[in-house]
């Protein structure tokens, strides 16, 4: 028989004295034991347990640092987190577990869990007025969730709060994009009067906000509103070049081209403008109307230092009509007014061989295409654009994202009492004669009267408001809202997790985790009969035996209904009701004779009662 070692001898002493009730005995028998094997962690788990057993609750703390220290270095996060969850009970009013539990959580992907962590910790620096550690937890909570409104809304308020002017307007504008993607109307209003009210020089905020969504490829998501944007003011120069950027996004063409058509209605000297149409029309192929163009617009256009493009529409009008007279006359002024010698001499060359052959044939001359083309002054006239109105039929959800919007120029907005006489002005634009239309919107959110107020909240408002969302994010308990299904890897994170937590006795988190990982609908059987099991194990035998009872319903499956009725079967033992266990036990024998321990159970259940002799057995034995 092999000698037993020492560490085996002193385990067996520690076990003895715990049974007594000696802990701080045991305690210490468990800390020699640690000085021969420090790497063993299930030892120093039971040290330490045994130290919060005889309230000696710092030096618990040694040795659960350690634990979860060596959980979390090799990457056993659930592990980890129920370690410092302990530990967190033990020492509620220290940040830094909070802080480290939020760490764990966000490294195993529980970002609801991970935010409430940051939140508490949040908090603390808060009301101990330490902004730049506030300011910190706050950027990481936008990290973990960089979708979340109120999270960025927060931040964006305590940035200004604490004079940090252009970090909270960044962040305002990172909100204002996420609430046009999202069609979130109602939140983007308020946010633009804020804007409004603490950035007055700010004037442009939503335009920067939809050109920053433009260049960052997302002109779906902005195109409404700038539309809004031109409602609300269509003298505005930028707004109709983001417009026309949008569409070139979008790749609506013809689109492009009216737009450029009302942009030189409203500025008509505009060289950018008149390129932009000349472009249009020749990508059209329409050759009549962009040499009418060209006529009216050539001279400008080179004035203006538009030489570059001229040349490409003249080349690519060539390809058209490789023989016109018009276009390589075009092309000779491009090549002079960029002084290119060589060009001149060639195309004059080709001009002169063209006019020789014209000359020869009297009865056929070349001419372009363009006489009679337009009839009228107005170049605009010739181009078919009433079958695409420019703004088209907008719906009313799209009203709604189109007129939130804020002026093109601010400082010359009247007060809201004047608002009808605003808008009566801004009616009499004189507007292109194709089927566009500017409306003015008289239930806009920002110049509504009737706006119940929105657009002059009091800042103390305006906070209650941020802080109510910023609550959304709850603590106990710590659900997570989904939309509809959780994701099957953030429900098994949240049933390993309430199992860690149910095996260190963490009863209360183990079931809210269990609660939440019960939102996919595969586990919610299985973390429904988890509940009650912690509910057993933690002392609330009849309230556990109660809603087993009401999960165990006709159509479950074998397996479940085998569950179910194993756990309650345990429950009735705690109770101290063994025959209506018994029955149980046998039910799942007989319906699955290999489920679990089914068979030992029973055997011992019947070993009980054949021992088990009445004075009458044993009067004659």
């Amino acid at each position: 028989m092999a000698a037993i070692s020492k560490k085996d001898k002193l385990i067996e002493e520690a076990q003895k004295l715990a049974l007594r009730g000696q802990f701080d005995k045991a305690a210490r028998v468990y800390e020699q034991i640690l000085i021969l094997e420090p790497a063993a962690i299930n030892l120093r788990q039971k040290l330490a347990e045994l130290l919060i057993k005889c309230s000696r609750n710092d030096d618990a703390r040694k040795e659960l640092e350690i634990i979860g220290r060596h959980f979390s270095k090799n990457g056993f996060y659930l592990k980890a987190i129920a370690v410092y969850k302990q530990l967190q009970k033990l020492f509620p009013a220290d940040v830094s577990i909070s802080l480290t539990l939020a760490e764990l959580n966000e490294k195993h992907g529980l970002i609801a869990n991970a935010l409430s962590e940051y939140k508490l910790v949040y908090e603390f620096y808060e009301n101990a007025d330490n902004v730049p550690e506030a300011l910190s937890i706050l950027g990481k909570m936008q990290n973990v969730d960089p979708l979340n409104i109120a999270i960025k809304i927060k931040l964006a308020e305590a940035n200004f709060k604490h004079g940090k002017k252009e970090d909270s307007y960044a962040v305002f504008s990172k909100t204002a994009s996420l609430l046009l993607e999202r069609r979130d109307n109602t939140t983007l209003s308020k946010v633009c009067t804020r804007i409004q009210q603490i950035f007055p020089e700010k004037p442009d905020f939503m335009f920067e906000v939809l050109a920053e969504l433009v260049q960052q490829g997302n002109a779906a998501s902005a195109i409404e509103s700038i539309q809004g944007l031109l409602r609300s003011n269509p003298n505005n120069k930028h707004t109709w070049g983001l417009v026309i950027q949008a569409f070139e996004q979008l790749e609506q063409p013809q689109r492009v081209k009216v737009a450029y058509q009302h942009f030189l209605k409203f500025f008509p000297s505009e060289p950018a403008a008149m390129s932009g149409l000349i472009a249009s029309v020749t990508l059209e192929q329409n050759l009549a109307a962009a040499l009418e163009l060209l006529d009216k617009y050539e001279t400008t256009l080179i004035s203006a230092g538009f030489t570059q493009q001229l040349e490409q529409v003249y080349n690519a009008l060539d390809k058209i009509d490789p023989i016109n007279i018009r276009i390589l006359e075009g092309l000779i002024n491009v090549a002079t007014a960029t002084g290119n010698e060589n060009e001149i001499r060639s195309l004059t060359s080709k001009l002169r061989a063209l006019h020789s052959v014209a000359e020869k044939r009297p009865d056929t001359p070349v001419e372009t295409e363009s006489s009679a083309v337009f009839v009228d002054v107005n170049p605009f006239d010739s181009l078919e654009t009433s079958d695409l109105p420019f703004f088209g039929d907008v719906s009313a959800a799209q009203e709604e994202t189109s007129i939130i919007s804020t002026r093109g120029d601010t400082t010359s907005l009247p007060p809201a009492s004047d608002l009808e006489s605003f808008y009566a002005a801004a009616e009499t634009f004189e507007l292109p004669d194709e089927e566009i239309e500017i409306d003015i919107d008289l239930d806009s959110p920002f110049d509504s009267p009737e706006q119940d107020g929105e657009t002059t909240l009091a800042h103390d408002n305006w906070l209650d408001s941020a802080n109510d969302l910023f609550n959304s994010i709850s603590i106990v308990p710590r659900g997570v809202r989904f939309g509809n299904e959780m994701e099957s890897s953030d429900a098994q994170s949240h049933f390993d997790l309430g199992q860690a937590f149910k095996e260190m006795g963490l009863f209360d988190e183990a079931i809210n985790e269990f609660r939440q990982a019960s939102q996919d609908p595969s586990r919610r059987m299985e973390c429904l009969i988890m509940q009650c099991v912690c509910l057993k194990e933690r002392g609330e035998v009849e309230k556990s035996i109660s809603m087993l009872l009401a999960l165990l319903k006709p159509g479950l499956s074998v397996e479940d209904s085998c569950t179910v009725k194993y756990e309650l079967a345990s429950g009735l033992e705690a109770a101290g009701r063994k025959d209506e266990a018994n029955t149980l036990l046998n039910e799942i024998n007989i319906i699955n004779p290999g489920f679990r321990d089914i068979s030992s159970r029973l055997n011992d259940a019947n070993l009980s009662e054949s021992l088990d002799f009445s004075d009458d057995d044993l009067k004659d034995f």
